[in-house]
């Protein structure tokens, strides 16, 4: 790499130990797919290895029998749509804070899911609520209030905060793992065969089963979106469940590991041995044939293009095999680690009543 780089670079020794280190890797189930029938059939093994890699084979066995129940405030009126607070016990002793959009009328509606990222409120920023009134210009400037916005799209939105960052999670005491609450729940996962990727899907699961028991929604165009690590529950959680049938994951699409070796997604992205699985756009892979936008900032400093274009170009060929080129998009809007808004809504109308793309039926 040449001395000009814009980008740090590790010593040779740890080059050549990190090459030998990803290259014993076997990518079991990198897609090797030529045709759609060759797609679907890799999906069929693919799809609950990585589930049980994340840990939900665990955790459904633990938790088989838990009754999902939901607790709310009062609603208030936002003229065009409704918002009231809640919190969801995915799992005994754990509630999951969320806020509810509803759009006025009787419904059924389409369901949307509005996972967010490293922001400890990031779900009362999903549904437009400021901290303090300084940064509501900075909500609307960058798209952030996306429950809002599905909302006034006509979804019934839910912005669930995401376990291990916006909500009670298991905390750092003393400081032992910097500070940081989502790195705590992490180590506490790991140690007890679980992932906090894997948590954080199982809620959304949670989520979307209730919904669909309780709430005026019906099962077809559900839409999950989400910006940063809110793109990362997007992009692992449609892998896994096939209900969900267009996803928009923003400002997080890039690989494992980078051009140079480097691994920038935060650690409670991660999961133990996924390379051994496949590289990040197998992962995505599982999403195809439904509806794909990948979406990024042209000054997002944490995934610049070309690493984002390292990981289109394995996604497209599993897009190309199952036959949906049509059906993967890359998008780049012209600022930095944030929604684009005029990127997401036009694609959202563009499939969200297109018949014969997706599963309406959860396919573990």
């Amino acid at each position: 790499m040449s001395s000009q780089s814009p980008y740090p670079f590790f010593p040779s020794n740890v080059q050549a130990y990190l090459a030998r280190l990803y290259g014993e890797c076997e990518r079991e189930f990198a897609c090797r797919a030529r045709t759609p029938e060759d797609v679907a059939a890799w999906q069929a093994e693919a799809r609950p290895t990585l589930r049980r890699l994340l840990g939900l084979g665990r955790m459904e066995r633990l938790l088989k029998g838990h009754r999902v129940t939901a607790q709310f405030d009062a609603a208030e009126d936002l003229g065009d749509c409704t918002r009231q607070r809640g919190r969801l016990e995915t799992e005994p002793s754990v509630w999951i804070p969320f806020w509810l959009l509803r759009p006025k009328g009787e419904g059924p509606f389409p369901l949307a899911l509005t996972p967010h990222g490293h922001d400890a409120r990031g779900h009362d920023t999903s549904a437009g609520i400021a901290a303090n009134p300084a940064d509501l210009p900075r909500i609307a400037e960058e798209d952030r209030d996306v429950a809002v916005q599905a909302a006034r799209h006509g979804y019934l939105a839910i912005a669930p905060a995401t376990r291990g960052i916006g909500c009670d999670g298991v905390p750092d005491l003393g400081r032992r793992h910097d500070g940081r609450s989502c790195r705590s729940q992490l180590i506490h996962c790991l140690i007890a065969g679980r992932t906090a990727m894997g948590e954080r899907v199982w809620d959304i699961e949670r989520f979307t089963d209730w919904a669909l028991a309780n709430l005026p929604v019906h099962d077809r165009g559900l839409l999950m979106l989400g910006n940063s690590g809110g793109g990362m529950v997007t992009t692992y959680a449609t892998a896994c469940d096939t209900r969900v049938q267009i996803a928009i994951p923003s400002c997080s699409f890039a690989p494992y590991v980078r051009l140079w070796g480097q691994v920038t997604h935060c650690d409670c992205n991660l999961v133990p041995g996924i390379l051994r699985f496949g590289e990040f756009h197998d992962v995505a892979g599982l999403i195809a044939p439904r509806p794909l936008l990948v979406v990024h900032g042209r000054r997002d400093p944490l995934h610049q293009p070309e690493h984002v274009a390292q990981a289109m170009e394995g996604l497209r060929r599993i897009y190309e095999a199952a036959g949906a080129a049509d059906r993967v998009q890359l998008a780049y809007g012209d600022s930095g680690h944030r929604f684009y808004a005029d990127l997401m809504w036009p694609f959202v109308a563009k499939w969200r009543n297109r018949p014969g793309c997706v599963s309406t039926t959860f396919n573990p």
